[in-house]
């Protein structure tokens, strides 16, 4: 018993910090101020920074710059010499994969394709297989999963194992955030269950701990497993 005792405090003091390695294309992100290219011929984005020595732009091509809005929300918006977009579904992070531009919107758990039309920036939900290739290690959770705003999900005995919130609803998650989580994520519905987490973990998502009915709160049971 001793030594089981002593196996259990090791782990729960190593490994204690868990932060999910984001790689490439999710890291490719458009930032504040940056502009990017879009050839409407071929339906392609293009990276324009001071390292880029493209030419100026052709009659098919059209430069957007980036900027986030200030005040609540943070989302993008692209913009034109002459004119004002909103990127796509209301997008708060855009990253480059190849030639096209991915949209993710925190406040929808949701992620899109982007291109333009000549009128404005569309968006093309992406589907989960789609998403499932940026996140390859990752347990996507859908939304609809839930069961009166609850599910249970299981993770392998001492192995960290990284979940995110997909929402293929109608919800909204505006402002929503994990209550007992501090670590900051780059995609807000992400979340992640060290190898020491030895007792069942109960994560919250809620609207401020709010207990309004406008505002559901999401109970997630992480417990062990040896099948993982």
């Amino acid at each position: 018993m001793k030594k089981i005792m002593t196996f259990l405090l090791f782990m729960l003091i190593s490994g204690s910090a868990l932060a999910y390695d984001y790689g490439a294309p999710v890291t490719n992100e458009i930032k504040d101020t940056q502009s990017v290219v879009y050839n409407s011929l071929t339906k392609e984005w293009f990276r324009v920074d001071e390292n880029n020595t493209k030419d100026a732009p052709t009659p098919d091509e059209v430069v957007f710059t980036k900027y986030i809005t200030k005040g609540s929300g943070g989302y993008s918006e692209y913009d034109t010499v002459d004119k004002q977009y909103e990127a796509g579904e209301g997008s708060t992070y855009e990253f480059l994969d190849g030639t096209e531009l991915i949209a993710y919107n925190a406040h929808t758990l949701k992620f899109y394709k982007l291109d333009f039309d000549g009128e404005k920036i569309t968006a093309k939900e992406l589907t989960v297989d789609r998403v499932q290739k940026y996140f390859p290690d990752v347990k996507i959770v859908k939304i609809s999963q839930f069961k009166n705003n609850k599910i249970e999900l299981t993770k392998k005995w001492f192995k960290p194992k990284s979940f995110m919130l997909l929402n293929d609803t109608k919800t909204d998650f505006y402002k929503y955030q994990f209550e007992n989580i501090k670590s900051y994520q780059l995609i807000k519905g992400m979340f992640e269950i060290p190898k020491n987490q030895i007792r069942q973990k109960t994560l919250v998502f809620s609207h401020f701990s709010s207990k309004d009915k406008m505002y559901p709160v999401f109970q997630i049971v992480v417990k062990n497993s040896f099948k993982g």
